[in-house]
């Protein structure tokens, strides 16, 4: 055994790291990326008292939509202030939203300029600036997508006098202009695929597929389908993604990172947890109860077809008013838990008359955890895991997959061209892994934005799309306008009746309501911030 110098005892543990020493190799300064990383939101932060991103919480976007509505409605921002359009500077839906991502972009400022004037190698950094500047981009579409154009701040700023810290707003044209940039910018810099302990990570197709949807939501249809298509052409068909063959399976634990999934946020059990299994779940269950706080309406059920390829209302000849669950596609039973259903191991009743049954309608807003609708989400729950204990859902939250680069494509391409040979094969692929015909041929424009609609409200249902494509359509006055139904199931005799019952209405006002208004506080402190429109 050979005696050790004070030297060598010199060595700085890397749970204590430093200012002086976190940038001085890349391992130390890789720390700092795992913590923008691990800032990931899924969704903006609603204000519920969970203080949850809307997508792990009890107040997901779909609520604020006709897909869901709440259960208990106690403490929630969609019921106590969208519904009756209420929500203000100073009682904001999302309130801890422009907080949280402005603090995550100042760390990626932070990031960008200590890692930009390190001593470690050139090739390193240049991987590492275009992940953080990747997560910048992201963190600043959380804000653009709810507010419109926001100051877009790239330094670390520093309240010392020494600068001005007080920026106005950019315009959503130069916001978007921004992320353009920022994607093409980075591109080169980053991975094709990522393997091991770097699976969700930042790469090319991640870049493209933020860069198309931000694209596609701003309008500039020609750009999007120029950027959906190098994925599809460069990167699609199996050469690094393509649909997952089982929708249902899409997204459980045991098929994570799987070869749709484009950028997802990473979780794991017990360590960092989500507990939607409990949050959405069925009320009554062996396995523990749920709070049945994103229920599925029948406005969302009536979209989805028989395996015709026709709803109900197209006069389906699959369509049995009297056992209306029947012949539907396979999306359905992958998303929907309705009366008589099975549901880990256990059938479901949500009909009346059923004694002693917690999952029975809630007609009468009685307190508690119930459902509203005479549904369930069984989408994005694992079946494996139960409601309780908590801590056993780990399963990542995806992002962006390869179906919505297809359906985006689809989107952007009629928009700008047409609906070509091209667009009819970006949607027929999405449906016929749902087992469903192709669309008819011959369809015009207009008639293929509705089909591409359509398709995109039943593919991305409890996904956190359909909030924001209600918006970027404008078509929120009129899908408001129309009350939110439930379906009532009751026994007469030896058969079942189906009633339409009304569960909900929501108030929009058109004149400000596309976007959401900017919280006092940021406006108290910052006098060059304009608010939002008539807030």
């Amino acid at each position: 055994m050979t005696a050790c110098s004070e030297k060598d005892l010199d060595i700085t543990p890397t749970d204590k790291l430093s200012d002086a020493t976190v940038w001085t190799d890349s391992a130390s300064a890789s720390f700092f990326l795992n913590d923008v990383y691990n800032s990931l939101n899924a969704g903006p932060y609603p204000t519920v008292f969970t203080n949850l991103p809307s997508e792990i919480s009890n107040d997901p976007l779909d609520n604020f939509t006709d897909n869901t509505t709440y259960g208990p409605s106690s403490g929630l921002a969609s019921a106590s202030l969208f519904d009756n359009s209420s929500y203000g500077p100073l009682n904001t839906c999302f309130d801890a939203q422009w907080k949280n991502m402005y603090a995550n972009i100042r760390k990626c400022n932070l990031f960008i300029e200590k890692v930009t004037a390190a001593p470690f190698a050139d090739n390193t950094k240049k991987t590492m600036l275009a992940e953080c500047r990747f997560l910048r981009a992201y963190y600043y579409r959380q804000l653009m997508d709810l507010y419109g154009g926001v100051p877009l701040i790239t330094g670390v700023l520093s309240n010392d006098g020494s600068q001005d810290i007080f920026y106005a707003r950019n315009t959503y044209a130069e916001c978007v202009d921004f992320i353009q940039k920022e994607c093409d910018e980075i591109y080169a810099d980053l991975p094709l695929t990522v393997t091991g302990k770097n699976i969700g990570r930042a790469t090319k197709g991640a870049a493209l597929a933020l860069k198309g949807e931000e694209e596609l939501y701003a309008g500039k249809y020609e750009a999007a389908a120029a950027t959906h298509k190098k994925i599809i052409d460069e990167m699609g068909n199996g050469k690094v993604y393509d649909l997952f063959p089982d929708y249902a399976g899409l997204f459980y634990a045991n098929n994570e990172n799987n070869k749709e999934v484009i950028f997802d946020i990473q979780f794991a059990p017990v360590i960092k947890i989500k507990t939607i299994n409990q949050y959405w779940g069925v009320v009554e269950l062996a396995k523990g109860g749920g709070w049945g706080s994103c229920d599925p309406t029948q406005n969302l059920v009536d979209e989805y077809e028989f395996t015709d390829g026709k709803t109900a209302a197209e006069a389906s000849a699959d369509y049995d008013p009297t056992h209306p669950y029947l012949n539907r596609e396979k999306r359905f039973y992958a998303s929907i838990i309705y009366d008589g259903c099975t549901w880990r191991g256990k059938t479901i009743y949500t009909r009346t008359d059923v004694p002693n049954n917690a999952n029975e309608i809630n007609l009468t807003n009685k307190p508690g955890n119930a459902g509203r609708t005479g549904y369930f989400t069984k989408k994005l729950q694992d079946s494996t895991i139960g409601s309780s204990p908590s801590t056993l859902d780990g399963t990542n939250v995806i992002v962006l997959r390869y179906a919505e680069v297809l359906l985006n494509y689809a989107e952007a391409q009629n928009e700008s061209v047409g609906p070509d040979a091209s667009v009819y094969d970006a949607i027929n692929k999405v449906r016929k892994r749902a087992g469903q015909p192709a669309l008819p041929a011959g369809l015009n424009v207009d008639q293929m934005r509705q089909r591409i609609r359509h398709e995109r409200r039943i593919e991305f249902a409890f996904e956190g799309k359909r909030f924001y494509d209600i918006m970027r359509w404008r078509i929120a006055e009129q899908i408001f306008s129309q009350p939110i139904y439930g379906m009532k199931v009751s026994v007469s005799g030896n058969q079942l009746t189906y009633d339409k019952v009304k569960v909900r209405t929501i108030k929009f006002d058109p004149t400000k309501n596309y976007l959401q208004p900017i919280p006092q506080a940021a406006i108290s402190q910052n006098t060059k911030l304009r608010q939002n429109d008539n807030y």
